[in-house]
Order: structure tokens, then C-alpha cells, then sequence
């Protein structure tokens, strides 16, 4: 520990100059955990407060900005294969597998979509495992909504082989408001091409139809 680290000695100094040490020690080495109220100001960078709604934040750029905690953070797959009733239609994939935590759930109700309870930029990755029946080019489609409403990109994949295996890479980064929901969705323009899920072998285990990792990165 350096000088610049360590209390100030009491020896050889009266009372009221070592508390005065004391004190400008404590302030300058100890940072001040109280809680944030509404009308504090962030007006000099680096103040660290804690939110009554569960994160710290620290004042920078004049604003007070959320220190991002280890939550936040969702697993879901589709462990069934998933197989469209008609082709150039939109359908929702549902996850039956999760481990999610930090207010990010599958909605109890209707396991398509997504639930977050937290407000922030979301890095979403994963895959598609898509299999064809013929050998014919066929074409998916993979995009994402938010509350309903398509995000303005979508992702394709053509495939011809006959009874082989394509995945399809999933990623994106969104940003939600708290209480939003979001869904994958997906479309073929053959119903040979499918989201497929395989049984385990004697040396493998089992393949998901679709497996989806979240991760809130930042408020």
C-alpha cells in the first residue's frame, strides 16, 4: 500500500488537524455509496450512486447512466422441428427449453415470444438448423418483431441438397423499452424445408431446431 493509500498517523498532531486529514483521506480514497434520489445532479463525471430500482449508475456526459450487472441473460431453444403448413406464410418459432434470468422470460401464455422486464441494447445470437427433403432449391427466411412489428432486415438461406442438414447464423441487436416482447420468425417458400430438430445417436446427442442466446449489453 502506497503512502497516498494509508489513514493519516494520529501521532504528533492535534485532534482537530488529524480529522481534518482523516476526513480529506476518506474522501479521496472511498467512494460514496449512498442511494440516488430524483434532482441529483450528474454534472461531474464519475459519481457512483445506487438506484433504488436495483443498479448502480455513475454521472457521465450529464447524464446518469446504469452500471450493467451480471443480468440480463436468456438460453432459449426449440428442441421440436418445426414443419410450415404452407409456404410464403410468416409463423412464429416456440421455445419449450429456457434458462433465462435479470427479467428475461418466455411468456407463460404463448411461448413464441420473449418477455423483458428491463429497459436496454440486447445482443442476440444463435442458430437454425434447417433440413430439406428434396432436391429442389428452397429458400428460408428468418427475421425479427418487436411487440408485433417486423424489424426492417431478415436473414435467407437457399438450400438444395436432398435430406442434408443447413444452419442459418442468427444475430442481431436490438433495443427495447421495459415490459417489450420480442419473436423469431421464420418462412419457406417450399414446405420440403423445415426447422429441424434430430434425435440423439449411440456417440451424439440430440440437435435443437433452433437455439437462441440473449445478453443485455448495455441500458
Amino acid at each position: 500500500m502506497s503512502l497516498a493509500e494509508r489513514p493519516p498517523p494520529a501521532g504528533g498532531l492535534d485532534v482537530r488537524r488529524w480529522a481534518d486529514r482523516l476526513n480529506d483521506y476518506l474522501v479521496r480514497t472511498k467512494s460514496r455509496l449512498v442511494f440516488y434520489v430524483a434532482g441529483d445532479s450528474p454534472v461531474d463525471d464519475g459519481i457512483i450512486l445506487w438506484d433504488r430500482e436495483g443498479y448502480p449508475v455513475i454521472s457521465k456526459d450529464n447524464q446518469w447512466r446504469q452500471i450493467v450487472l451480471a443480468d440480463g441473460y436468456g438460453e432459449i431453444a426449440c428442441t421440436t422441428s418445426q414443419v410450415a403448413t404452407s409456404a410464403d406464410t410468416a409463423y412464429q418459432i416456440p421455445f419449450n427449453s429456457t434458462s433465462t434470468n435479470g427479467g428475461i422470460s418466455v411468456n407463460a401464455s404463448d411461448n413464441t415470444r420473449i418477455d423483458f422486464v428491463e429497459a436496454g441494447v440486447y445482443s442476440i445470437t444463435g442458430h437454425i438448423q434447417i433440413k430439406s427433403s428434396s432436391a429442389a432449391s428452397k429458400t428460408v427466411y428468418y427475421w425479427l418483431s418487436v411487440n408485433g412489428t417486423n424489424v426492417d432486415h431478415s436473414e435467407r438461406l437457399t438450400v438444395h441438397n436432398n435430406n442434408a442438414f443447413s444452419l442459418l447464423a442468427v444475430t442481431d441487436q436490438v433495443e427495447l423499452n421495459a415490459g417489450d416482447y420480442i419473436q423469431f420468425n421464420y418462412a419457406v417458400d417450399d414446405v420440403n424445408l423445415w426447422l429441424d430438430a434430430s434425435a440423439a445417436t449411440a456417440f451424439a446427442p440430440a440437435s435443437e431446431a433452433a437455439r437462441i442466446s440473449i445478453t443485455r449489453s448495455r441500458q
